[in-house]
């Protein structure tokens, strides 16, 4: 048994400053875990960093009767992961916005040719631009890829 007030090669010694650095980065991690995105209020859904999905959306456009025409709007996450719009804006473009209100979280509605926060009012265009209600910001913008021979849209959320 070696003594405990020396060291050497065979007796690795873990400084204080490095146990400290590792328990602190241990610690935070778990709080982060336990107390969700550190939003206050909303649902909990977190269009950066989803745990219910994340990853790409593949939307078949022929699958939703909306987009059939430009301008036309339709939520295309079929309800799982970060719920997710998409919109035609051409003949061969789309854009995908998610449905997390920037104000509080809550999944926004779509609304015609826009979308509608049913907690407090919020309006937003076929974009995503802010338009009245409750004062937030646009709606997040997600990357996205059209793929005309197989008829997809690849969303990243």
């Amino acid at each position: 048994m070696s003594d405990p007030t020396t060291c050497s090669a065979s007796c690795p010694a873990l400084r204080r400053r490095e146990f400290l650095g590792a328990a602190a980065v241990t610690a935070l991690t778990l709080l982060q875990s336990a107390c969700g995105d550190g939003e206050i209020g909303g649902t909990g859904l977190d269009d950066d960093d989803d745990a219910q999905g994340g990853g790409i959306l593949l939307a078949a456009v022929s699958q939703f009767a909306a987009l059939a025409n430009v301008g036309g709007v339709a939520r295309v996450d079929g309800g799982s992961g970060t719920p997710v719009a998409l919109v035609r804006t051409g003949a061969a473009s789309f854009t995908a916005l998610s449905l997390v209100c920037p104000h509080e979280r809550t999944t926004v509605n779509v609304n015609g040719s826009g979308f509608l926060c049913p907690n407090h009012g919020a309006r937003f265009s076929g974009t995503g631009i802010w338009q009245g209600g409750q004062a937030t910001t646009d709606m997040k913008t997600l990357a996205s890829t059209y793929n005309a021979s197989a008829g997809t849209v690849s969303i990243t959320r």
